[in-house]
């Protein structure tokens, strides 16, 4: 169930007293994500912006302290739905979408979805074609858990956020399947 992924995500974080975790903002209830996003939304994109809406900011803060993934950050409802003009015209995202995640760059995880389905989730990465990459936002999340468990998401020992890509993709390929 994405409610127990996004909780054991949060765990993760606390274990690695990532900073984050004391700035995130408190989640907000479906009607308003489909008020703020202008119509009906999947279950899924109204799960994550209940666990987390965005990151306070704070004095000192820095990229690598609001990340919950190396290099990404949960964004706010208000901000996602502000950001997505800067993506208008992607086809792979279409009419119905939402970031999620963003990273200091523009990079973003999105939501994606037709009308009464589920969101699949988009990488776009600025300079690159859009792709789906992976069929559910649980699937998103637990990849994520997994990539903490299994060490492909560290803390180096100047206490930056990283990734091992070779981790990652080896954790993608069992996870995913692509």
């Amino acid at each position: 169930m994405l409610d127990a992924e996004l909780e054991r995500l949060s765990g993760h974080l606390q274990a690695l007293d990532r900073p984050v975790v004391a700035w995130m903002v408190p989640g907000v209830d479906a009607g308003r994500v489909a008020s703020v996003l202008g119509g009906p939304i999947p279950d899924s994109v109204a799960r994550w912006f209940h666990w987390c809406n965005g990151v306070a900011d704070a004095p000192g803060q820095v990229q690598d302290d609001v990340n919950v993934i190396p290099g990404y950050t949960p964004l706010s409802l208000e901000e996602a739905a502000r950001m997505r003009s800067a993506y208008a015209g992607d086809s792979v995202l279409g009419d119905h979408w939402v970031p999620l995640l963003g990273s200091g760059g523009g990079d973003i995880y999105a939501a994606v979805w037709n009308l009464g389905k589920e969101a699949v989730i988009a990488g776009v990465l600025i300079g690159e074609p859009t792709e789906i990459e992976f069929s559910t936002v649980e699937q998103m999340v637990n990849l994520f858990n997994r990539c903490f468990e299994e060490g492909a998401y560290f803390v180096n020992s100047e206490g930056m956020f990283c990734m091992s890509p070779e981790k990652y993709d080896e954790v993608y390929e069992r996870v995913v399947g692509q």
